[in-house]
């Protein structure tokens, strides 16, 4: 069965795990990067000395990410900041161009009303390593009302390029969009507006979020597994149908074969009677044709062709003890027994002395197991007379695969021998031995 419907059970997982692929994209594909005082990241804090004004910065715990400005009022736009380097050397950082949110946990105690994140890129086209202010100033200006969540999350959509970096460093029109693909440093910045005074910051976390493959190419991926999920399987139909094609020669040889012989034996099968003269049964002529379509249906169309051997046990004993006339009752009635409670489909047969076959088409071992069963519980239960108690042994074999009939037969016959051998009255089937 399992067989048969092979082919569908594969398309209706392959299904599933598309629809599972659609459904789940987000947390398949999700991919994060968190940065923690324990990332191990090198850190800086700056003021605005280096633009001539009289702010101070100064960290107060690195292990923690904490620090404290001061802004004074020298430098027209005072301002202080904390940096996070990718890279030291201010050239190769991270690649951040397939994560599309931002997350902040950050404590601040100050009187600014914003802040600013700042998400510094390098590129050659516009950067050296020898000018820090040269790498892009992804830029984003938050109200510190925000802090009062949990954390922060923006879209790295929400960043854009400073104005005064643009023109400090006349960048053309095709380079001014914001860009991530080689992030050198992570960079917390007091607000446009500063108000003087001392402004205390804890940042606790970072984490970027997004998606390891974008979204056109996971289903680009599921369209291209598709195709050659189509392309194995039109492959594997061509190889059936030549296979089945193969057969159809292969049987038609056969059949040719065995009209042939059945043409050089016509008119000595059709003088020859097909049933036994004293038990009534088909004799060997007798089941010829219901083994050669059993045959022909086994390889045909894949329908189980089984095989009973049945021996009476201690027959010799009961002609020796009781004479011929009672074993000859025996063989009939035995015969009878059998025909009344076989189906419509199996063949009975006398195979030769106190031996008989059933010849089960379209019939697995396990059922023919159990017509044996039965039989043998109707022979032993049978009132012969009152002096002569009967009781058979089975021997049940299949067709297997690469096998002939002769293998057919020769396995019945061993699983018979195993039945004898183990005490008789017993119903063995060749798979189990």
């Amino acid at each position: 069965m399992l067989e048969k419907w092979r082919l569908e059970i594969i398309l209706i997982s392959l299904v599933l795990l598309t629809v599972i692929a659609i459904i789940a994209e987000q947390k398949i594909l999700q991919a994060s990067m968190v940065i923690t005082p324990q990332s191990g990241y090198f850190l800086e804090v700056y003021d605005d000395k280096r633009s001539g004004g009289n702010s101070q910065a100064e960290m107060i715990n690195p292990q923690n990410f904490e620090w404290r400005c001061t802004l004074r009022d020298k430098f027209t736009y005072p301002y202080c900041g904390f940096e996070i380097f990718f890279d030291p050397k201010r050239e190769h950082g991270v690649d951040l161009s397939h994560y599309n949110k931002i997350r902040i946990w950050l404590d601040y105690k100050g009187p600014n009303k914003t802040l600013r994140l700042y998400l510094r890129n390098f590129d050659p086209l516009y950067s050296s390593p020898d000018i820090e202010p040269s790498t892009k100033y992804n830029q984003l200006e938050f109200s510190t009302d925000l802090l009062k969540d949990q954390f922060l999350e923006f879209s790295l959509k929400d960043f854009f390029v400073a104005d005064w970096w643009l023109v400090e460093y006349n960048i053309p029109p095709q380079l001014r969009h914001p860009q991530f693909d080689n992030i050198i440093l992570f960079e917390v910045q007091t607000g446009s507006k500063d108000p003087l005074g001392e402004h205390n910051f804890h940042l606790k976390k970072v984490e970027l979020v997004g998606q390891r493959l974008t979204t056109e190419k996971w289903y680009l991926m599921i369209m291209l597994a598709w195709l050659g999920v189509i392309v194995v399987f039109l492959a594997y139909r061509i190889t059936s149908l030549t296979s089945q094609v193969h057969s159809q020669k292969k049987r038609e040889a056969e059949l040719l074969e065995i009209n042939s012989l059945l043409d050089l034996r016509s008119k000595q099968l059709e003088e020859k009677t097909k049933t036994d003269s004293l038990t009534g049964a088909f004799n060997r002529e007798g089941i010829e044709e219901a083994i050669r379509i059993g045959l022909w249906e086994w390889r045909g169309q894949k329908k189980p062709l089984s095989l009973i051997l049945i021996d009476i046990d201690h027959f010799k004993k009961i002609n020796d003890e009781h004479g011929h006339a009672v074993g000859d009752h025996v063989l009939s009635t035995l015969s009878n027994i059998v025909k009344e409670h076989i189906r419509s489909n199996d063949l009975f047969a006398r195979w030769g002395g106190e031996e008989f076959v059933l010849v089960c088409r379209n019939t697995k071992i396990e059922q023919a197991s159990l017509i044996a069963e039965k039989t043998r519980e109707l022979i032993a239960s049978y009132a012969f007379n009152d002096k002569v108690r009967v009781t058979a042994s089975f021997g049940v074999a299949t067709l297997n695969a690469n096998e002939t009939l002769e293998q057919l037969f020769s396995n019945a016959d061993k699983a018979l021998y195993q039945a004898k051998h183990d005490g008789r009255n017993r119903v063995v089937a060749a798979e189990y031995l």
